[in-house]
């Protein structure tokens, strides 16, 4: 969450899958100029922390942090009730690198389930 202290609240173990694609860049007047996005879906209990999280934060941004470093962001203008959690690339991910990260995020998040499964028990 912008202005506020870098508390997570979500973690790559609260993800199910993620999906890539594009939007319309609202910076630009050019109607092709596109940005690159990820959507991930959550597990039931963490769609309902996503809910009331972005409910209480409207106006707010979510970031999505990798290693440290902000990759994308997500303005919360209303509550996210679908589990599906949408970030718009920075705007300097060129298509290669937007697809490398997507691989590197749905590759990671199967050896994540495998894990938490294998220590579930």
């Amino acid at each position: 969450m912008e202005n506020s202290a870098p508390i997570p609240i979500l973690d790559e173990y609260d993800f199910t899958s993620v999906q890539i694609g594009s939007v319309a860049n609202i910076l630009s007047d050019d109607p092709l100029d596109r940005r690159f996005a990820l959507w991930f879906s959550l597990d039931r209990r963490s769609a309902i922390t996503l809910q009331q999280e972005t409910i209480r934060n409207i106006g707010r941004r979510l970031h999505l942090v990798i290693g440290g470093q902000i990759v994308g962001v997500h303005p919360i203008e209303q509550g996210i009730g679908n589990g599906v959690l949408p970030f718009v690339l920075s705007s300097i991910v060129n298509e290669n690198n937007a697809m490398l990260l997507f691989k590197e995020l749905s590759i990671s998040l199967v050896h994540i389930k495998a894990e938490f499964r294998e220590n579930k028990g």
